[in-house]
């Protein structure tokens, strides 16, 4: 370019300001704002419910089996015999005394004589078994003219010789292991006081009258 016409221009833009100044500012040209890319909220992935797991089911300890113990064959058990006890006498029971009941011999007592709980004058003699709570009577059914007695001598056996304290003269009213109860003298036809037999056991008794010369004697045995 022309020096003459580089200086014009030059002159010319230095003054072009001053010539605008009633010109509209020209506002600058905001910048484009970056819109922000939006965040993209992820999705939660659903939680798997976990699955319950199986409580393990315990196994039972084996229980040891008992070895089976043999069982003894029970034994039969013998049924034992009823004892009879026998029933106390509603009347009294009535025994004999006189020579006319003959000697009888008793496997547990021996020699038993001249006293009886038969039904005749004749009957033989006896061992009386009765039950205990009766009453007897002792009669005179001998021969006329004759007395005789019934009476004590306990429980042990019969004597050596007649032992009663009382012998001719009534005394007592129990027939028991005591050594004083006695009929006192029974002639032909009469009887005694009745007596209560005492408690379970072997009564002995014989004639304060016959007993040492006679052996006139007899046991009771309450049951």
């Amino acid at each position: 370019m022309r020096p003459h016409l580089l200086f014009a221009v030059l002159i010319a833009s230095a003054a072009l300001p001053a010539c605008s100044s009633t010109s509209t500012a020209i506002a600058p040209i905001p910048r484009a704002t970056a819109t922000p890319a939006p965040v993209v909220t992820p999705t939660p992935i659903a939680t798997a419910t976990p699955v319950a797991t199986a409580t393990p089911i315990a196994t039972a300890t084996p229980v040891a089996t008992a070895t089976p113990v043999a069982t003894a064959t029970p034994r039969a058990t013998p049924t034992p015999t009823p004892v009879v006890t026998a029933t106390p006498t509603a009347q009294p029971q009535v025994i004999r005394v006189g020579f006319g009941h003959a000697t009888t011999t008793d496997a547990t007592f021996g020699n038993v004589s001249f006293y009886s709980s038969g039904s005749g004058a004749s009957s033989p003699a006896n061992v009386v078994r009765i039950a205990h709570g009766s009453q007897v009577v002792f009669t005179n059914d001998g021969s006329a003219g004759i007395p005789h007695t019934a009476s004590g001598f306990g429980s042990s056996g019969f004597p050596s010789s007649f032992d009663n304290s009382n012998g001719a003269t009534a005394s007592g009213s129990t027939i028991d292991g005591g050594t004083t109860w006695s009929t006192g003298t029974m002639n032909v036809g009469q009887f005694s006081n009745a007596f209560t037999v005492g408690p379970p056991g072997n009564y002995f008794f014989g004639c304060f009258y016959h007993y040492n010369a006679d052996t006139m004697r007899d046991v009771i045995v309450s049951q």
